[in-house]
């Protein structure tokens, strides 16, 4: 079992690695330190794997992301974090959507965010 964590764990950061990689290394250090900031305010890290991640000229990262979720299947979500502030699509405001319409949808052609 925990070679099976090992290799998940492995395998979930592949996508993020590629994304990063790409990057220049400052961004890639503010990408990952916006990961980080994300997964710290999550209920549960479980399955967690990072889908895109971009950074704004504004110093505003756009992540979609996924989670597994109770019933055993995995969840699809998107955060923006901006400084030490982590808005997620799983709230119940309408403040990430808010967030993500105005700083994210724009800057790469992603559709906008509905309010849940």
């Amino acid at each position: 079992m925990n070679t099976l964590r090992v290799v998940t764990s492995l395998i979930a950061f592949v996508p993020l690695a590629g994304a990063l990689a790409a990057e220049p290394a400052m961004s890639s250090d503010a990408n990952a330190e916006s990961v980080a900031k994300l997964k710290s305010r999550l209920p549960s890290t479980l399955g967690f794997q990072v889908d895109d991640v971009r950074m704004t000229d504004e110093g505003v990262s756009c992540i979609s992301y996924r989670v597994a979720n109770d019933n055993g299947g995995v969840s699809s979500a998107k955060a923006v974090v901006q400084g030490e502030k982590v808005l997620r699509s799983t709230s119940r405001t309408t403040d990430f959507a808010d967030a993500w319409n105005s700083k994210c949808a724009g800057a790469g052609g992603t559709a906008k965010a509905s309010g849940t």
